[in-house]
């Protein structure tokens, strides 16, 4: 929050209407295990949805809806729910600002202090600010985050269609997913014109908006947001069309209605009435444009070599400053003529070359898929570091059947057949903590050029499972290894064979193609030797 005086008691307390337990109709694990971001999204029978969020819409327009007022059954039919709206609330703090606030991090996935809170109660009531609360950890948003993200997991996510049915063949990634909140006072501070790189899912709570959106002229593959005011960043945002702002809709969001808007649309959101606030959920989902991610590839297989790194083989610094500074004064000042070529070009034909020995062959062998992000565990997670237990993901992928992973199972055994090589993904950093129920490993995915977190996962693995993590640590893992692992495994049954399994299915390894000269040695496990494979076999159930 910005400085300011300290808060005022009575507005403060205007604006955080009292709740005691007498007043809760459910509790944190209800809130848990029956609030569903797919409940919230529009039933192909419900005629109360309004417009709804229809097959192409995902990427593509916004569109609004009325959360629905009917949920599916087991069975897959739909029944009358009228509390499902309720459940969305109380899954807030029923709209107490204070307490929201305090459910939230900054930035730096730090909670903020009480001084900042009165900061942010004053601001809020008394100098007419918006609060954007971008990451939010009430009980309600880990289990909206949760849900979609357990689709994810499971590759069932629908986002070609909104429609969620599961034999939808139109399922989308999710790399990177928040959930935050926006607080106002009625005729507040307005969002003006701008646009976002995320697939937005907003929720209204309380209160009312007015969402001003265009059809026409609107931006796709976008890297970054930007308001109408900013001026451009680069080349791309220079030339990003700006819509004819006269053709634009309104759309009145009252509590408990939903809008989405994809990535690079423009819109401008006013607040228009308070009970007693005016409050709204926000979903993010990160859009990575394939621009992006196949730049974030090259240049991780660059950032991985040692003679393509800051630091050459030669000790030469190989910064882009010492080259233009040592080449272009050599070339302008020393041997204007003679000089057959300068440090830089001689540096970038080293560069290019490396690039198209990337690309040789079979290339998409060399490519990373990105990471497939999983659900986790609130009572194991500290705010943005999710982590959940080897045992909590192993059910929840086979919580169907157990077929999937036994087949990844089997291709990764017949990869080691064909004499493949184990490939690490050159992305994420690993890390080994050691808990009292047994050690975590835990994945740091930050973006070496753009900044962007893409993972901040821990698992929870029983310390069977320690050798295989300081393998993959350091590098170590081999295909024997992998056979090892695998030979007899059984799905739910084998740590270390649900380990690496779990690794393969979310990106984290892979099996590449090599030749028989190529392959690495055979480590100590592989050869009958020590704690990793068969020997460390360990059987739940």
């Amino acid at each position: 929050g910005s400085p300011a005086a300290a808060a005022a008691p009575a507005a403060a307390a205007a604006a955080s209407p009292a709740r005691t337990e007498a007043d809760s109709t459910c509790g944190p694990l209800e809130v848990r295990r029956d609030l569903d971001f797919h409940d919230l999204m529009p039933k192909k029978d419900d005629d109360t949805a309004g417009e709804g969020f229809r097959p192409d819409d995902w990427g593509k327009m916004s569109t609004s809806w009325r959360v629905p007022c009917m949920r599916s059954k087991d069975d897959g039919t739909l029944e009358p729910d009228s509390s499902l709206f309720d459940l969305l609330r109380r899954g807030f703090c029923d709209g107490n600002v204070r307490e929201i606030i305090a459910l939230c991090r900054d930035a730096d996935n730090v909670p903020y202090t009480p001084e900042e809170i009165d900061e942010m109660m004053e601001d809020l009531n008394n100098n007419g600010h918006t609060l954007n609360l971008p990451f939010c950890f009430t009980e309600g948003a880990m289990a909206l985050k949760n849900s979609i993200l357990n689709q994810v997991f499971r590759g069932c996510f629908m986002g070609g269609g909104g429609r969620y049915e599961d034999d939808d063949p139109n399922f989308i990634s999710v790399m990177d997913l928040e959930v935050g909140v926006y607080i106002t006072r009625a005729h507040g501070a307005e969002a003006t014109w701008h646009y976002d790189n995320n697939h937005n899912f907003t929720f209204q709570l309380f209160g009312s908006k007015d969402w001003h959106t265009v059809e026409d002229g609107n931006n796709v593959n976008v890297i970054g947001s930007r308001g109408l005011r900013d001026p451009p960043r680069n080349r791309a945002e220079q030339v990003n069309r700006t819509p004819n702002f006269s053709k634009e809709r309104i759309t009145r969001l009252e509590a408990g209605m939903g809008i989405y808007v994809p990535p690079g649309h423009w819109h401008r959101v006013v607040p228009v009435t308070e009970d007693p606030v005016c409050l709204s959920i926000d979903i993010r989902i990160a859009s990575v444009t394939m621009a992006r991610w196949f730049c974030e590839n090259v240049f991780a297989k660059f950032m991985c070599e040692p003679s393509f790194g800051y630091i050459k083989d030669t000790g030469q610094n190989e910064t882009l400053e010492q080259d233009v500074a040592i080449g272009w004064h050599k070339y302008r000042y020393l041997h204007p003529r003679r000089f057959p070529g300068d440090f830089l070009h001689t540096c970038l034909s080293r560069h290019v070359e490396h690039l198209k020995a990337v690309l040789s062959g079979d290339w998409r062998y060399r490519f990373c898929d990105p990471p497939v992000a999983m659900p986790f565990e609130p009572d194991l997670s500290d705010g943005m570091d999710l982590c959940a237990s080897l045992e909590f993901l192993i059910d929840k992928l086979t919580e169907e059947s157990t077929d999937r992973l036994a087949e990844l199972a089997k291709e990764m055994k017949e990869g080691y057949v064909r004499k493949w090589k184990v490939a690490l993904t050159p992305f994420v950093a690993v890390t080994k903590k050691e808990a009292d129920d047994g050690v975590v490993l835990h994945m740091r995915h930050t973006s070496g050029l753009t900044n962007m977190d893409y993972q901040r996962y821990g698992i929870l693995c029983p310390f069977d499972c320690e050798t295989l993590i300081d393998r993959i640590i350091d590098r170590a893992l081999t295909s024997d290894d992998v056979r090892a692992i695998l030979d007899g495994y059984e799905v739910g049954r084998d740590a270390e064979g649900d380990l690496l399994t779990l690794l393969t299915w979310s990106n984290f390894v892979n099996l590449e193609p090599e030749s028989p000269a190529a392959r690495p040695a055979a480590t100590r496990a592989s050869s009958g030797v020590g704690s990793t494979g068969v020997g460390a076999k360990r059987r739940r159930g």
